[in-house]
């Protein structure tokens, strides 16, 4: 292959692989943007029912063991709803479009 030929393959690929991944990324600011909007607009209420139920759980057995903070617990919660979603919009658009 001529130098020639190879820096017009190197172009190309770069130009290509280069757009992709700016596509991608202004997909994903996008839906981070979309996330947060909608983790706003809820009200507190969540940060409410933790706190009343932070005081019922029971103690861990040792002081080593740390609890675990009302923030990282929703941060679980709602990441595994958005997977619920995902997964139920997955199977539902498999049979809406006649796969099975």
């Amino acid at each position: 292959m001529e130098p020639a030929q190879l820096q017009l393959v190197v172009n190309v690929i770069g130009i290509t692989g280069m757009s992709s991944l700016a596509s991608f990324c202004y997909l994903l600011r996008k839906e981070n943007r979309k996330l947060a909007a909608e983790r706003k607009a809820e009200p507190a209420r969540d940060e409410r029912v933790s706190a009343v139920a932070l005081p019922q759980s029971p103690q861990p057995a040792s002081p080593a063991i740390a609890t675990v903070s009302t923030t990282e617990e929703d941060i679980r919660c709602f990441a595994a709803g958005r997977r619920t979603g995902w997964v139920k919009g997955l199977t539902s658009a498999m049979y809406y479009d006649g796969c099975c």
